[in-house]
């Protein structure tokens, strides 16, 4: 494979993180109207009505392609590990991390939204049992916080790792990158609220971060795109583990 080849394939892995962000918005904000949910403190029969009723087919649909959109977040979390492990070097601890935890938050949307179809696939069911798996698909879903602080954590340790004159990602985004995995913390608010902002539908626990998310995503894999081009361009800067002309990923400070 060509070198110029490779910096597509890295690209393409880096777009699935935008198209996840955009069928997100699509399906599962907009289709299966979970940018206005069913709150924690609805009520049984009001949440069987919201489900078995008034958003039968959106949740069906919506959540439909919110899976398909999870699955294309695994590639996305394997292309900002490589990113990262250009930076890193031989031992690429913590950019594995990103992509790790990245994969497993795949699992727990994809998870999450069988649980939600689960909710609307028989109106029939009863109340009780409907509340109690959109619940366990909430807590599921925003318990999972600690996988994605720790991914943003790790995306930051090694963005400060890199010194060079114009690095990968600005500094200044790398310590909004560490806020924001720092004030994920209050995605854990809906294990002891069921109204209010941590509650699982609330302000600090469910829309804050949400946007931190989709912020983090986006904006993290535009700035490696952007790298990717700079590297490609004749007289492109180096990456600090990877030296000009050398594509096996060994620094020469590391060889034997």
């Amino acid at each position: 494979m060509q070198p110029g080849e490779r910096v597509i394939s890295q690209k393409i892995g880096l777009w699935c993180n935008w198209v996840f962000v955009a069928l997100t918005a699509i399906g599962w904000l907009g289709i299966a109207h979970f940018w206005a949910p069913a709150r924690a403190d609805l009520g049984l029969e009001a949440t069987k009505m919201w489900f078995g009723d008034t958003h039968k087919w959106g949740t069906l649909i919506g959540c439909s392609i919110f899976y398909v959109a999870a699955g294309l977040l695994t590639p996305g979390s394997v292309a900002f590990g490589i990113m990262l492990s250009k930076i890193e070097g031989r031992y690429p601890l913590w950019s594995i991390t990103t992509a790790v935890c990245g994969a497993f938050i795949s699992l727990i949307v994809f998870f999450n939204c069988c649980a939600w179809i689960v909710t609307a696939y028989r109106p029939e069911t009863g109340a009780d049992v409907i509340q109690s798996w959109y619940d366990w698909a909430w807590f599921a879903f925003l318990l999972g916080w600690i996988y994605l602080a720790l991914e943003m954590a790790a995306t930051g340790v090694v963005e400060l790792m890199d010194d060079r004159p114009r690095p990968m990602v600005p500094r200044w985004f790398t310590w909004l990158t560490f806020l924001g995995a720092f004030a994920l913390v209050c995605a854990a608010g809906p294990a002891f609220f069921k109204s209010g902002p941590f509650a699982y539908h609330g302000l600090l626990a469910f829309y804050m971060p949400v946007v931190i998310w989709g912020g983090y995503i986006a904006v993290t894999s535009w700035f490696m795109l952007k790298e990717l081009d700079r590297d490609s361009a004749p007289g492109g800067q180096p990456h600090l583990g990877v030296p000009v002309g050398r594509g096996d990923g060994i620094a020469d400070h590391d060889r034997p």
